[in-house]
């Protein structure tokens, strides 16, 4: 169900930054708090470029994504409630999932692309999920290696929340990073560093639903300027990983489908802005 208030218009933000980021206005929702960054489009490899990924990630192919936003961290259980009031993250081994500030998970592709809409007509702009293009894109942030911060696993754990060390504790047959992200769950959005783009948790804390179809055969027969695949397949991608995934499972080339009206206590959401 969707409801419909008055609408709100979006305010200018200015932000100081970081590097491999256009020095441009972010967004900020004023209905939800959801601040955006603009990514400057451009071309890049996309796929698995180390050798270390899935066949569905290969071969790597040139792919070219025009100016958009997208969300700095993503969507948060508060944020998702004002459109769905009763919607519950639910619990894991008596860890919550539900928290503000936690991100939204049980949430199908369906419902995240109804949030979309209700937010477009709320504010005049116009949301919607990315594309798998996209997410890879921002993801990456300009770099090549498999993960934004590189390939060194100590590292994973300032950056990512991800099966860790605190997880092996209770989950001793979980395979996982060699570090500590001292999180159990999914964690507060932006609890660990952002990449080069000025976006937190674009790996772990939680899978990411992307607008494509999932079809490996059609990932590397698209168009070379947005690609983005709406043909035939009963699912949709999902990006990023989460926070019960190893070293295969985070990567910025990793990709899976499932289906769109199925949620999951690790999958949840961000949301692109269209430049006008």
């Amino acid at each position: 169900m969707i409801w419909k208030t008055p609408g709100v218009l979006l305010v200018l933000l200015f932000f100081a930054y970081p590097d491999g980021a256009d020095a441009e206005p972010a967004y900020k929702d004023q209905a939800t708090g959801m601040e955006l960054m603009f990514i400057k489009g451009g071309c890049f490899a996309m796929g698995d470029s180390i050798g270390d990924g899935d066949p569905n990630e290969r071969p790597v192919h040139e792919a070219c994504v025009g100016d958009f936003y997208i969300g700095k961290n993503e969507v948060t259980n508060a944020q998702f409630k004002k459109f769905a009031p009763g919607h519950s993250g639910g619990v894991v081994d008596g860890a919550q999932l539900g928290g503000d500030s936690q991100p939204v998970v049980n949430v199908s592709w369906e419902e995240a692309v109804a949030f979309a809409r209700w937010l477009s007509e709320k504010s005049g702009q116009v949301y919607r999920l990315p594309t798998e293009a996209e997410w890879e894109y921002a993801a990456r942030a300009g770099t090549t290696l498999s993960r934004y911060w590189g390939n060194d696993p100590d590292a994973s754990c300032k950056y990512a929340n991800v099966a860790d060390l605190t997880a092996k504790k209770q989950r001793p047959k979980w395979t996982t990073f060699p570090c500590d992200d001292h999180h159990v769950v999914s964690a507060p959005v932006g609890s660990f560093m952002a990449n080069g783009y000025g976006l937190h948790d674009m790996l772990g804390n939680v899978w990411e639903w992307c607008e494509d179809v999932y079809n490996s055969e059609a990932y590397t027969k698209l168009p070379k300027d947005n690609p983005v695949y709406q043909g035939a397949g009963e699912y949709r991608v999902m990006r990023g990983g989460g926070w019960s995934n190893g070293p295969l499972g985070i990567r910025s080339s990793h990709r899976v489908g499932l289906s769109p009206d199925f949620g999951h206590h690790a999958l949840g959401f961000r949301l692109v802005k269209t430049v006008k």
